[in-house]
């Protein structure tokens, strides 16, 4: 492997470890979710190893990314779904606080997958004409493990989303290992009692 290769297979290593730690998930959540020895993970966020594609992309899909994600030299600038989910939650019945989160959203050169799931999420709340698609019903019928901001969005889109998918969510929630964070077990109570 050329020594330019390697300095991007370096810089993937760097920015899957800078993302983990943004939303505080250590080495072994990742270890678990894709069957990766935690050594494995540690050595190539390091840059001291290189994995396979395959493994990179199974990494990637844990982190709600893409290659396209990837692809944009600043994505990990300023991660603020976390923020904006939050705001929106608390503030869900504030239009102008939801109108301001949705100019935050115009801004970004590059929106995340969960910061798409958001902006439709924020348009269906404003009474914005969009639709409530395959997109975003993929986006919640995909998710294994549900990291705070996903329990935000479940919770402000949960009126948007058919039957079956509020279902599957709250099954999902209920055997998600995150337990630990409160708003995901806000989201647990609120979907247990559709599935119960």
């Amino acid at each position: 492997m050329s020594k330019d290769v390697f300095a991007e297979v370096q810089r993937l290593g760097a920015m899957i470890r800078e993302l983990r730690e943004i939303r505080g998930m250590s080495a072994n959540d990742l270890a678990d979710a894709t069957c990766l020895s935690t050594s494995v993970i540690s050595n190539f966020e390091r840059g001291q190893t290189d994995i396979h594609l395959s493994t990179a992309i199974q990494l990637l899909r844990y982190m709600v990314l893409t290659l396209a994600d990837i692809g944009e030299a600043n994505v990990f600038d300023g991660f603020a779904i976390i923020d904006w989910a939050e705001k929106a939650y608390r503030f869900v019945d504030d239009q102008r606080v939801l109108k301001r989160i949705m100019v935050r959203l115009a801004q970004k050169e590059h929106l995340f997958c969960p910061e798409q799931v958001l902006e439709t999420i924020i348009m269906l709340r404003l009474g914005q004409p969009v639709r409530a698609d395959e997109e975003l019903f993929s986006y919640f019928e995909d998710i294994e493990t549900f990291l705070s901001f996903d329990a935000y969005l479940v919770l402000l889109a949960r009126p948007y989303l058919p039957a079956w998918l509020v279902q599957h969510i709250g099954k999902k929630l209920g055997t998600c290992s995150s337990q630990q964070v409160p708003i995901v077990q806000i989201a647990q109570e609120q979907y247990h009692q559709i599935v119960s």
